[in-house]
């Protein structure tokens, strides 16, 4: 008896998790107290057993089948309600892509920002200009900024979690991306730095620590 519930609440954890869930359905079953012990520790090994070798369990592979990346029910939770739209700044400056060099100096003053998006004639994002390197470079004045824009391939959207976000910043290399309503249109709604997302990561990271802890 003690084999078959402890064989079956393994199985069920390898195949769908919840280990405490199974431990208390084997618990009201059986009402035997000492044999729980010994299915919530087949439990715990079972889950770590896949976990290890596996990755994750078998429900958590038939979502990997249908597109979803979760790795474990914790990312469902905060980390994918931590999305772009939520972390990112509204009070992004643009400018006209086929602005000269010379008139950018003069409407963007050294200072005033560290980097402005640059726009085409349907305000469809361009790229990234770098401030501080449009003023100190020594080209033609006349030249169009369309020609220092940076990371014109690489946009966030707002439906982006912050670990698709993390991915795209570590494949641009950039510090500072903009964020577009979509990949078709790319019309700029927004702009995310690298360090805010860290930032509001590890602090969600330490939230969810603290609650499994009971910190509170």
């Amino acid at each position: 008896a003690v084999a078959a519930v402890g064989g079956m609440t393994s199985l069920a954890v390898g195949g769908v998790g919840g280990r405490l869930t199974r431990t208390f359905l084997a618990l009201e079953s059986t009402r035997d107290l000492t044999l729980t012990g010994v299915v919530l520790a087949a439990s715990l090994m079972a889950a770590i057993l896949v976990r290890e070798t596996f990755g994750y369990s078998f429900s958590t592979w038939r979502f990997h089948l249908r597109g979803e990346t979760i790795r474990s029910a914790h990312d469902v939770g905060w980390m994918r309600s931590l999305t772009v739209g939520s972390m990112m700044r509204k009070d992004v400056r643009t400018i006209d892509a086929s602005t000269t060099l010379a008139t950018f100096r003069k409407q963007v003053p050294l200072g005033a920002s560290q980097r402005v998006i640059a726009v085409d004639a349907e305000l469809h994002y361009v790229g990234v200009l770098i401030v501080a390197e449009l003023h100190s470079h020594l080209s033609d004045d006349e030249m169009p900024v369309l020609s220092f824009a940076k990371f014109r391939d690489a946009v966030l959207v707002p439906s982006m979690n912050v670990q698709s976000a993390a991915e795209t910043f570590q494949r641009a290399g950039a510090e500072e991306l903009a964020v577009v309503e979509d990949f078709t249109d790319r019309k700029v709604v927004g702009l995310l730095t690298e360090g805010h997302l860290m930032r509001r990561y590890a602090e969600e990271l330490d939230k969810a620590r603290r609650d499994l802890s009971g910190e509170g």
